[in-house]
């Protein structure tokens, strides 16, 4: 099965996810520990190293 991996929007949503928790004054831990997910996860999506799941979005909304 072939994985569909869309460069710009990794990319867009990870900007996204680091300019609201500075916005918000959030540091990645306190992000992640509010969505349930580790802090390596936010750095990971942050830098754009993964695609992550509609759930993991959704848990960090």
């Amino acid at each position: 099965m072939h994985k569909i991996r869309n460069e710009e929007a990794v990319a867009m949503f990870g900007q996204n996810v680091r300019r609201i928790h500075m916005d918000k004054d959030f540091t990645q831990e306190e992000l992640a520990e509010g969505a349930g997910i580790s802090q390596v996860q936010i750095a990971r999506i942050e830098a754009r190293r993964i695609n992550t799941s509609i759930s993991t979005d959704i848990a960090i909304a």
